[in-house]
């Protein structure tokens, strides 16, 4: 990307035939489960700001920000375990993010990326603050590319994707953005949310940008887009912060439905039984699924 030439979002347009998604998201208004009360204890949630789900056994993992640590629960929202951090400042301080990738677990936190096994053994980890390569500065969005195992990171504060292989050597990066905070790929696409626009970047892989969508205003109605999620059919699910939902759009970014959830939604996924599971702050509830 030419950093000489800043990105300029535009408008969705309205002549685009809606596609119908195999997932019927209109049928999702009340939650099926609301679990984890905001709290300290093991069961309970303060700040999560990510949630995904292991597809082969069907366990939800979530950072758990301000508890500093990941916690584990089963398909049914029932605690199983946590895992904290040993890397570096004795604790995992504040993570912002998660990934599953095959059997491993890659969390961002601080000014790090961390490897853990799925049953929260720690592995390695990488990094320190800075703008060079394998340095960060408050790296957050996490994602996987299926086809190699490539790990995409969003380096927040350096405005920029990094790209490292599968064991943590560095490839490329491209940017720049303006606080890029979530981060997830397609077969086809790379979708970056720019916080501060805000609105989601569509490039192909060859990292060249293809459009770019406003996310807020009338016809979009995404206030504070926190995070987001790409399901098997590209419809996006992105957490509305401020407007306490998850607005659904589908691949041509045409709304299709927006989820009223509890307060303040950081984070969302689909698991194998297409339940959208979403994690709030500020509620009596922090795990919700629908």
């Amino acid at each position: 990307m030419d950093t000489d030439n800043p990105i300029e979002p535009q408008p969705v347009g309205n002549n685009l035939e809606r596609v119908r998604p195999e997932i019927d998201y209109t049928r999702k208004i009340k939650p099926l489960l609301c679990a984890s009360k905001r709290g300290e204890g093991n069961d309970v949630l303060t700040h999560p700001h990510c949630v995904t789900v292991d597809k082969m056994t069907g366990n939800i993992y979530i950072a758990d920000c301000s508890n500093d640590c990941v916690k584990v629960f089963d398909s049914t929202a029932k605690y199983i375990f946590k895992f904290c951090d040993n890397f570096r400042q004795g604790k995992m301080s504040f993570p912002r993010s998660l990934v599953i990738c095959r059997s491993r677990v890659l969390i961002s936190y601080t000014n790090c990326i961390l490897n853990y096994t799925l049953d929260g053994k720690f592995i390695s980890g990488i990094g320190q603050q800075g703008k060079g390569e394998l340095e960060f500065n408050c790296p957050k969005g996490i994602a996987i590319n299926e086809s190699n195992d490539d790990i995409y990171i969003c380096d927040y504060a350096n405005n920029r994707i990094q790209i490292l292989s599968q064991d943590f050597q560095f490839k490329s990066q491209f940017g720049s953005f303006n606080l890029p905070h979530d981060v997830k790929l397609s077969k086809e696409y790379i979708y970056v949310i720019d916080k501060s626009n805000p609105c989601i970047h569509l490039f192909n892989h060859n990292h060249i940008l293809l459009k770019s969508v406003i996310t807020r205003g009338q016809g979009n109605q995404v206030i504070n887009p926190f995070s987001f999620f790409i399901d098997n059919s590209n419809n996006i699910l992105i957490a509305d912060y401020n407007s306490n939902s998850i607005s659904i759009f589908n691949p041509e970014f045409q709304s299709i439905h927006h989820i009223p959830v509890s307060e303040h939604p950081t984070a969302v996924t689909v698991d194998n039984h297409d339940r959208v599971i979403v994690v709030c702050e500020h509620t009596v509830y922090c795990l919700q699924i629908f």
